[in-house]
């Protein structure tokens, strides 16, 4: 057995409601479920440092705020984030309003994947581009600081990620990137594949350069995830181990737990332990874990913690790029 500690990095589904037809997520084709109970987000333990808020669109969920009224109850300190379509705006400002009262520090990802129509094609939804910027303004007047767009990286849009990337300063709002993945629980989609190779290196390297040019921790961090995330889209291996399931779990809507949302590996049900340290513990948990330590991907949630673990090849790397150069 790997295991060593709990948890600290959770990614909650809180529904499968979903107010898009995104082109690389079929979540929104999934059959209406009944939502987990909130005694069972009760289970979940403390300690927790990172937890985001997923769906579907979080914002249609309505326990959104009790959910977060428990997490902050029991883990104050959490960094929370909101991952949201920004489609809803006005059902977006009235929720924020009530969850600034509770967690004033909490941060928001909005997704944007290109700018204007192409935005929209990708997304499904006649108008979301505007919708988009509506909600960014919205959420600024707000007073949200940790604020972010969110761009999900494929074929169909790889040449607009600079095009987002500048938005994001001109917004003055930061920006995170990821790549289409496969999951057939939880995106419901495995024909998401990336063949554009050189333009990749091409959008990346202009994306990498501009964040190691800054005088921030974090923009350098974010220039090496963006690095590792091009190594694992040419060569499907990580850079550094994978530590799903021992340091990040994922969460679904009807409480299945997996070390990750791109993992096959359920852990257990929330629905049939008393606490998630029960659940945790478990045979059948232990050896999720196992089987996930070997299985490749590159996200966020499932990049932090390795991101920390290995200090000296992150920085290695960052010291390396910014005095000598970037090899792609």
């Amino acid at each position: 057995m790997i295991k060593i500690k709990m948890p600290n990095d959770f990614v909650l589904a809180i529904t499968y409601s979903c107010n898009s037809r995104c082109r690389m997520c079929n979540i929104w084709k999934k059959e209406a479920q009944p939502l987990l109970d909130l005694n069972e987000y009760k289970k979940l333990p403390e300690k927790i440092k990172d937890v985001n808020l997923t769906g579907g669109e979080p914002f249609l969920s309505p326990n959104l705020l009790e959910i977060i009224k428990i997490l902050v109850s029991k883990n104050p300190r959490a960094r929370i984030i909101i991952s949201s379509n920004g489609f809803a705006t006005e059902l977006i400002r009235q929720k924020m309003i009530e969850i600034l009262k509770i967690k004033p520090d909490i941060g928001i990802g909005i997704s944007l994947d290109a700018i204007g129509e192409a935005h929209n094609q990708i997304r499904g939804i006649p108008g979301g581009y505007d919708k988009v910027l509506a909600t960014i303004a919205m959420l600024k007047d707000l007073g949200i600081k940790n604020l972010r767009l969110a761009f999900t990286a494929g074929d169909y849009n790889i040449n607009e990620l600079k095009r987002v990337y500048k938005l994001s300063e001109d917004l003055g709002v930061q920006f995170t990137l990821a790549a289409t993945h496969n999951a057939e629980n939880y995106f419901n989609s495995v024909d998401n594949k990336i063949t554009k190779i050189n333009d990749f290196e091409s959008e990346f390297s202009i994306l990498i350069k501009n964040e190691l040019s800054k005088l921030n921790l974090k923009n350098w961090l974010r220039a090496y995830f963006a690095y590792a995330l091009l190594q694992f889209i040419k060569t499907g291996k990580r850079l550094l181990p994978n530590y799903s399931g021992q340091d990040s779990i994922f969460i679904d809507p009807l409480g299945d737990v997996y070390p990750s949302d791109v993992s096959g590996h359920v852990m257990g049900n929330l629905k049939e332990f008393e606490s998630f340290e029960k659940l945790y513990y478990s045979k059948k948990s232990q050896e999720a874990i196992e089987l996930e330590s070997k299985n490749q991907n590159w996200m966020i949630c499932t990049a932090r913690s390795a991101i920390k673990k290995h200090p000296f090849n992150v920085f290695f790397w960052i010291i390396k790029s910014k005095f000598f150069g970037i090899r792609l």
